[in-house]
This record gives structure tokens, C-alpha cells and sequence, in this order.
């Protein structure tokens, strides 16, 4: 189904992936990450509470979960996941930001413990680097992570107004950016991405805007401004590059992701288009026939199909998808951009 066709490009929406719960499902998914082959790894964040709650006394909140999605529809495999809540060495309290290394290492921010955490690509523990604080190399919040060709690591050190850059064993090389609203500078910056070129991009979540900077910090440019209406933004929460330069946002708040050129000119916006279930929803509807009465008694269904405060989006370069962690739904929804694309003759 083509979900968009503006300005000469073409989106497809595939399907989405994932439900609530344990097992199969995703709890707060808040970002993803792009694996060799079909591998997908998604970051489940669980409660945002520090108490014990049930799901967290028992490990099923904040988790990384591994699955394949492949081309088609209803293709995922659910393959395995690791994790659990708690402060020892592999575990998560607030986990925030995803992103894998040149070997396909697991890198995982946690802005409770300010810490990052590092496995291999089945989920055995690595490395454990970080400490709180306000001088180099520490942390305070770490939200977005990146990693560039060379396997260094930008930090979005949320709560120092900062992005720190560190070699791949936690070593810091260097920092930029502090408090405020001018060219630069940040207020509680969240999501960070690198594109083909090089260049860092921030969403800048209390500033209402993306910042574009060099790999050496230099400010490049920014657009967006708070509000609603189209190519504003309202604390937005994440950004992607695709291979032709455009920039996708997590437009948190307005419940969307808007996309622009390379330029920051405004395209269009993605606001969710499940109107199927999941393949794995679908499966619990289809055992609970109670349950499947009751969702036929429901006037319309469209809230259900839309973003509930999406958290991540990431592109997958190499199958030209978008993958929008759609989070307070617990799932993935996925768009396909589409190349080559033939409109029908409509003058037959």
C-alpha cells in the first residue's frame, strides 16, 4: 500500500512488528539497531520506575531483544533476547540509546546508572564504562549514541547539555556544546545520528530542533521550531539519515515522525498506519475469541493504527526502511522507500 507520495518520493507502509509483554513482545521500545542479514536488535526500556514492580522483580522490562525481519510481512522471527532490570554488570535501569559497532557489538546507554554497556552480538557482556559527573568523560543522563566507520562513540550526555565522544573502550577524546538556545547549543538533547557524509545530527529536545554539527563538533546548521503545525517539532526524541541525505524525527510530542531534505526543508509527515495487528498480536486475539468480540464492538479503530509517543527511528540503508519504535504501543512500525517507482496511466 503506498502510504506517501510527495515531492517525487514514495513510501510503502510494510507492516508492524512486535505486542506488549514478555517473550515475543517489546515493553517501551525506545530504539533499534540494524544487524547483518535480517537481524534487528530493538531496546526495551520497561517501567520507568525504580520500585519494585512485578515486571521488573522478574527481568521483563528493560531488555534487548534480537529477532529477524525480513522482507515480507509477517517474516519476523522472535531469536532471543538479554538483559534484565538491576545495576549489575549487564543490567539496565533506565536504558535510552542502542547502537552496534563495526563487529556488531551491542552498545547500550543507561541514564540512571550513566553508564554504557557492551555485548557481543548474543548478548554475553563485554564491557561496563561510565561514572556520573559533570567533567570529561563523565556522565549525566546518557541518552542517543552513535557510532561512526572508525568505531568511536558519541554520547548525548542529556542532563551536561552536552555530546561527548569516547573511543570504543570508554576512552574520551572530546566534548561540545553546553546550556542554552543559541547556534550550538543544547537543552536536554536526546537522539543522535551520523550520516554517509560524516555529519552528527542532535535532536535537540527542549530546543524543539535538529542540530547539525561536524564529527569535530562544529555547528552547521539547525531547523525546526516548537509547535504543531507542519515541520515544527515538540521535543522531539530521535533522528535518522537515509542514504540519500534525508533526516527523519522523532517528533515525540505531536506523535509522529516528520520528515525533511537534506537542507531541512520540510517534506512530509508519518503519523502510523497499523491497521493490521502484528503477526504476533494477531496470534493472542486469534486464541482469545472474548477478546476478539470485544475489539469488533469498537467504533473505529484507527487510534489503534497511529504513533503513541514514538521514542526511535532508525534506517535501514541496505532494505530502505524506516523503523519507527512505536513506544507506548510497544511495537515497531515499518515504511518501505521506494526507488524507481512507476505511477499507473491514468488516461487509458
Amino acid at each position: 500500500m503506498v502510504t506517501q507520495l510527495v515531492a517525487g518520493r514514495v513510501y510503502e507502509y510494510s507492516r508492524s512488528v512486535g505486542r506488549g509483554g514478555a517473550g515475543l513482545g517489546f515493553s517501551l521500545a525506545v530504539a533499534s539497531a540494524i544487524g547483518q542479514g535480517d537481524r534487528v536488535y530493538v531496546l526495551s526500556r520497561g517501567s520507568e520506575s525504580v520500585t519494585n514492580v512485578p515486571w521488573n522483580r522478574t527481568g521483563r522490562g528493560s531488555r534487548v531483544g534480537i529477532l529477524t525481519i525480513g522482507p515480507e510481512p509477517d517474516d519476523e522471527e522472535f531469536v532471543s533476547e538479554f538483559g534484565k532490570y538491576g545495576d549489575a554488570e549487564g543490567e539496565f535501569i533506565w536504558p535510552a540509546g542502542l547502537a552496534l559497532d563495526s563487529h556488531e557489538n551491542i552498545y547500550v546507554t543507561d541514564e540512571w546508572l550513566n553508564r554504557v554497556s557492551i555485548f557481543d552480538k548474543e548478548g554475553n557482556t563485554l564491557a561496563v564504562w561510565g561514572s556520573g559527573g559533570e567533567g570529561d568523560g563523565e556522565l549525566q543522563g546518557p541518552s542517543g549514541i552513535a557510532i561512526d566507520p572508525q568505531d568511536n562513540v558519541y554520547i548525548v550526555d542529556s542532563r551536561n547539555h552536552r555530546v561527548q565522544k569516547f573511543s570504543s573502550d570508554g576512552v574520551f577524546l572530546s566534548k561540545w556544546g553546553s546550556f542554552g538556545s543559541d547556534d550550538g547549543y543544547f537543552d536536554s538533547p536526546w537522539g543522535i545520528t551520523i550520516d554517509n557524509a560524516g555529519y552528527i545530527y542532535v535532536a535537540d529536545h527542549k530546543n524543539h530542533r535538529v542540530e547539525k554539527f561536524t564529527a569535530e563538533g562544529d555547528f552547521v546548521s539547525q531547523f525546526g521550531s516548537f509547535g504543531t503545525g507542519r515541520g515544527q517539532l515538540k521535543f522531539p526524541a530521535d533522528v535518522a539519515v537515509d542514504s540519500d541525505g534525508e533526516v527523519y524525527v522523532c517528533d515525540w510530542a505531536n506523535n509522529r515522525v516528520q520528515l525533511y531534505d537534506a537542507n531541512g526543508k520540510f517534506i512530509t509527515s508519518f503519523i502510523g498506519d497499523a491497521q493490521q495487528l502484528t503477526k504476533w498480536s494477531k496470534m493472542i486475539v486469534d486464541a482469545s475469541p472474548e477478546t476478539l468480540k470485544r475489539r469488533r464492538e469498537v467504533r473505529s479503530m484507527e487510534p489503534e493504527w497511529r504513533f503513541a509517543m514514538p521514542r526511535g527511528v532508525t534506517f535501514d540503508p541496505e532494505k530502505g526502511r524506516l523503523l519507527v519504535s512505536d513506544t507506548h504501543r510497544n511495537r515497531l512500525q515499518i515504511y518501505n522507500k521506494l526507488k524507481d517507482y512507476q505511477e499507473p496511466q491514468r488516461n487509458l
